[in-house]
């Protein structure tokens, strides 16, 4: 393995341990709640697992979204027009999410009414990224 030599007297020692994740936790946030629900949030789990804002809302993303494509299957193939109505609740709360998400400016997305009920679950999809 090759080392980095230290800088020269005088010379800023550039920051160790930094990740990517940091300066791109907003646009991680955002895309966590915008690409594709739950299985973007899937990724985005995997990909800020070093940032903890960035995995919580990955992970309350998929937990909210979750349930809403399991019951979208499911009612796709029983009965059609409620699963248009459905899809159009998801919708709603997929905007919510976003909209969310881009004033939380990285932070963790406090999501109303669903956000508090799948709190609980959190940790446990947290602990999927070690």
């Amino acid at each position: 393995m090759s080392q980095i030599p230290p800088p020269p007297p005088g010379q800023p020692v550039p920051p160790s341990g930094t990740s990517g994740v940091g300066t791109n936790k907003n646009l991680y946030t955002i895309l966590a709640w915008a690409l594709l629900p739950p299985l973007g949030s899937l990724v985005f789990l995997f990909v800020g697992k070093d940032d903890p804002d960035v995995k919580y809302n990955a992970a309350l993303a998929m937990i909210i979204h979750g349930p809403f494509l399991i019951v979208a299957i499911v009612l796709s193939i029983v009965f059609f027009p409620l699963y248009l109505v459905w899809a159009l609740l998801w919708f709603v709360v997929w905007l919510v999410g976003l909209i969310l998400a881009l004033q939380a400016n990285g932070a963790r997305v406090n999501y109303p009414v669903l956000g508090p009920l799948a709190a609980q679950y959190v940790p446990m999809v947290e602990s999927w990224a070690k």
